[in-house]
């Protein structure tokens, strides 16, 4: 069971007039926000935590106190494969109404298949003008956040832990900001939120969370949850220059000493994972999802579980366009799938090869055809799945919504919107079809966050 201390003093709040600035005292130190045209008041950039250069891939560690004001204006992001960001980057982003006092609070963990992304500078206006105080962060990611080697220097799920901190300084804090630490809603976008459902899990962040929302991600998919990430760490630091032998510590000081832009730039992809194995007080995970489901052994509370009709779609984008699809469809089962040999893997990739793209030859026509399997492997099973088993192990209720529109803005080519989330911004145009789509789910999603 994880536990993280991440300590606050009672906090209170200042107004002053220069400006339209508004000062909050919380226990690490001063913050000054800014009041936004919007009319609702904006603190970026405050920290919750931190984790030294030695310790990069351990559990974080309360923030630091700071003496005066600080001026919370800073736009931050964790290290991105583009190598942008800083490995000093475990803040959040507090955004409040102007007269908020008391309101339901909403926490937003982000998306990006736990490689890229960080909490919006932006608030969902459209969620905001609702009455809610809306809280985004950063946690690490890739390596930094998801290298796992079962030692007590790289232990695992330290992006994970990034997020139960960040949920310990929202409960000890959000109050001076205007929001209730005993209403506090978690939404998570596709990774986010296969992350909050692991958590949730977990029990690591028992009462800090009341209601939860689930899009387009769930910890009972493929890409939440790595089945031998010591084997994954080997393979990309091989590919980084590692020529050590397969000695875990050989292993671990090479990431260690790893400069920032190797780790970033690398592609694998680093996914939470078991912890079952470590000797450590920090263990977060200790159980696989379907085995909490069964034993029933986590934190129940009401949930929405919410995906589109093209959600899978932007998470294999990347593989269609810069390679081509494989012959050897037995590489695209999914990696949670045991099989006895390596002869009924091949057979059953044949069946399901046939099911979807038939007996033609892999190529970019059947590009429709192959994202279907991966949607139906990655995200609409499990996030099913995930329904099913929490209807079946808990009295809380659990709403499964799909949303088969995709609406008319082109932020990329021809996609439509990326997801729901981006509905509840308001700096587009829609057409008047996406409007009843709009008022619809500001409507469910608002209620569910003060009713459940």
């Amino acid at each position: 069971m994880l536990v993280l201390m991440v300590h606050s003093l009672v906090s209170v709040v200042v107004l002053c007039g220069a400006g339209g600035a508004r000062v909050v005292h919380t226990g690490r130190g001063a913050v000054r926000g800014r009041l936004a045209p919007r009319g609702h008041y904006a603190y970026l950039g405050i920290p919750y935590a931190r984790h030294a250069r030695s310790d990069r891939f351990k559990a974080p560690k309360p923030a630091k106190s700071w003496d005066g004001i600080f001026e919370a204006t800073y736009q931050v992001k964790c290290p991105q494969p583009d190598g942008s960001g800083t490995e000093d980057c475990l803040v959040l982003n507090v955004f409040s109404p102007e007269h908020a006092a008391d309101l339901p609070v909403l926490v937003v963990v982000h998306g990006g298949n736990f490689r890229s992304g960080w909490g919006p500078f932006r608030p969902p206006a459209r969620l905001l003008a609702q009455d809610l105080v809306v809280v985004t962060f950063n946690y690490r990611l890739g390596a930094l956040g998801f290298l796992c080697l079962g030692t007590s220097d790289a232990p695992g799920n330290a992006g994970l832990k990034d997020q139960v901190a960040a949920l310990y300084w929202v409960h000890k804090n959000i109050a001076h900001f205007g929001g209730n630490p005993l209403d506090v809603s978690l939404y998570g976008i596709e990774s986010g939120a296969a992350s909050i459902q692991l958590i949730m899990l977990s029990g690591a962040a028992t009462g800090l969370f009341h209601k939860v929302i689930l899009e387009s991600g769930s910890a009972l998919s493929p890409l939440a949850l790595a089945y031998d990430p010591k084997l994954t760490a080997f393979d990309a630091a091989a590919a980084m220059g590692f020529t050590g032998t397969d000695n875990l510590d050989e292993l671990t000081k090479f990431y260690k000493d790893s400069p920032l832009n190797r780790l970033v730039n690398e592609t694998t992809t680093f996914l939470p994972c078991l912890e079952n194995n470590l000797d450590t007080t920090h263990s977060l995970l200790e159980m696989d999802p379907l085995e909490s489901y069964k034993q029933r052994n986590y934190q129940k509370v009401p949930m929405i579980i919410a995906y589109t009709s093209s959600a899978g779609a932007s998470s294999i984008e990347t593989v269609l366009t810069n390679s081509n699809l494989p012959e050897n469809f037995d590489d695209l089962l999914p990696n949670n799938v045991v099989f006895d040999s390596a002869d009924s893997k091949h057979r059953v990739a044949e069946v399901v090869k046939v099911f979807y793209v038939g007996r033609n030859v892999l190529d970019s026509d059947l590009v429709k055809n192959y994202i279907e399997y991966f949607n139906d492997v990655t995200l609409e099973y499990p996030i099913i799945k995930s329904a099913v088993l929490h209807a079946a192990t808990s009295s809380m209720p659990i709403y499964l919504m799909k949303l088969n529109r995709d609406g008319t803005k082109k932020s990329e080519k021809n996609k439509g919107y990326k997801s729901m989330f981006d509905y509840f911004y308001d700096d587009h145009t829609t057409s008047k079809e996406d409007q009843l789509v709009v008022e619809q789910l500001v409507t469910l999603w608002s209620n569910f966050i003060k009713i459940g």
